[in-house]
């Protein structure tokens, strides 16, 4: 038996209701249901989402959209109208709109989407869902209010990383999203496969894992837990009320499927992989520290540029991926303020080495194999290729982050330098997201050297233009 929607949900604010069901174990499809809190003359366009936020990509999800149907508040069916792109229009000048509701074939977007981290999944156990893989919005209502209900086969726990806790509702949960971006970007886990451990980091942090192998928890734990720590302690301030660690290991469907890429989001991190990178008790020291270094850097981008970020990330586009300048300081500054963070937490002589090390194999090599067509773009040139394309060719956004992470690296060394030690890139990035928070906008690239000096006192301007001169920053 599976809970009814809205029969248990406590009484949220005011706001659209998003209701997703899962029937039984194992079923190809969800179903999704959206309430309006008031009808809406029509029509009105409902769109889904191809683009992902920071994946720098696209992806077909209104391919698996299914049964699409539409309700006046007399409950009268209106017209549902597929057109171009990922779109429909809904109802008519002569209908009032008050609900849809459609389904959505993960099964198939599964066995189609070869990335595994850009697909949902369901298993006999387990259902793992990205919020943008599921969730459509009707054009205007993007900045409302929204309340989640999850009813899920009888029970089994389900898991929302919007509301998370360590020991799930069985059958059902709620949650509230602040608009449709918050909530694209969460996750709905479920399934008697799910286990959920809350650590102990400061802010309330959970790690919800699914393996289809022999995982040790105690190990991942304690992995994730470390990367938190590290991360929160370098930017100090934590900006948002819990973090989850969203872990998959996954056995192929195909030898043509996908795995090893992770995805940051708002209060979470995805990161997928196939079955024999899961972390056991014969990890190698090794094997752990790339563990620990992906969670870290994942984990930072919730604060750049989940919350401080250049032009063009915010507010998103959810119908294609967005052409932006900046995605060398997005992708490069969190992943050297990962390095600099893990540093920290090592004695002062391991900590130069670990640094160097990762600088030479994370950043230089990359470029030194780079070919030369990627070698001869301006660095504008190259964020805006990695705009769609960061993973779709790796060597593009591996380029892309080792030149801005060495550029991190190189502004890092003159503000300790002429500072004597009392500064770092550090005080700069803590510096900078609060700018964000209190501008309420994105930076400029032109106004990044004058924010970095504004928190340490110390002048990059000249760093900045020889990776990136001044026509470079003009080009289109």
């Amino acid at each position: 038996m599976v809970a009814l929607f809205l029969s248990w949900a406590p009484a949220l604010a005011r706001g659209l209701d998003y209701q997703v069901r899962y029937a039984t174990p194992g079923d190809a499809s969800v179903h999704v249901r959206i309430t309006l809190p008031q009808e809406l003359d029509g029509p009105r366009p409902l769109v889904f989402p191809r683009a992902i936020p920071m994946g720098y990509g696209e992806q077909p999800y209104d391919r698996f959209v299914l049964n699409m149907r539409a309700f006046s508040g007399t409950g009268e069916r209106i017209p549902c109208l597929r057109i171009e792109g990922p779109r429909w229009v809904i109802g008519s000048q002569e209908s009032k709109l008050k609900s849809l509701e459609y389904d959505v074939d993960i099964a198939r977007m599964e066995r189609e989407i070869l990335s595994g981290a850009d697909s949902s999944k369901v298993r006999k156990g387990y259902a793992g869902l990205l919020g943008y893989s599921i969730f459509g919005f009707i054009e205007g209502t993007e900045r409302l209010t929204i309340n989640l209900s999850v009813g899920a086969p009888e029970g089994w726990p389900v898991f929302s990383t919007l509301a998370p806790r360590e020991f799930p509702s069985e059958g059902r949960c709620a949650a509230q999203a602040r608009d449709f971006y918050a909530l694209a970007d969460s996750q709905i886990l479920m399934g008697p496969d799910l286990r959920v451990r809350k650590l102990d980091a400061g802010v309330p942090l959970f790690l919800a894992l699914y393996g289809e192998a022999q995982t040790d928890a105690d190990i991942l734990a304690n992995t994730v837990g470390e990367a938190f720590s590290a991360v929160a302690s370098y930017f100090e301030k934590v900006p948002f009320p819990h973090y989850t660690v969203c872990q998959e290991y996954l056995r192929p469907l195909s030898d043509k499927h996908e795995y090893g890429f992770s995805m940051e989001h708002l209060e979470s991190g995805t990161f997928f992989f196939a079955v024999e990178q899961a972390l056991s008790d014969r990890a190698t020291p090794d094997e752990l520290a790339r563990a620990r270094y992906n969670f870290a850097h994942h984990i930072a981008h919730a604060w750049i540029p989940k919350r401080s970020a250049g032009e063009g990330y915010f507010p998103f586009r959810w119908e294609r991926a967005p052409i932006i300048d900046s995605v060398w300081f997005s992708e490069g500054f969190p992943q050297y303020a990962a390095i600099a963070a893990l540093a920290a937490t090592m004695p002062e002589a391991e900590a130069q080495n670990y640094r160097e090390r990762m600088l030479e194999i994370r950043f230089r090599t990359t470029l030194r194999e780079a070919p030369e067509f990627i070698r001869r773009l301006s660095l504008i040139g190259l964020s805006r290729l990695a705009s769609t394309r960061y993973s779709e060719d790796f060597r593009i956004g591996r380029s892309v982050f080792s030149r801005g992470g060495l550029m991190a690296a190189e502004m890092d060394e003159r503000i300790r330098k002429e500072s004597g030690g009392r500064k770092s890139l550090r005080d700069a990035l803590r510096y900078l997201v609060d700018w964000s928070a209190r501008s309420g906008r994105a930076f400029r690239i032109e106004e990044l050297p004058s924010i970095i000096a504004q928190a340490t006192g110390v002048e990059t301007r000249d760093i900045m233009a020889r990776w990136m001169p001044a026509p470079d920053r003009q080009e289109h």
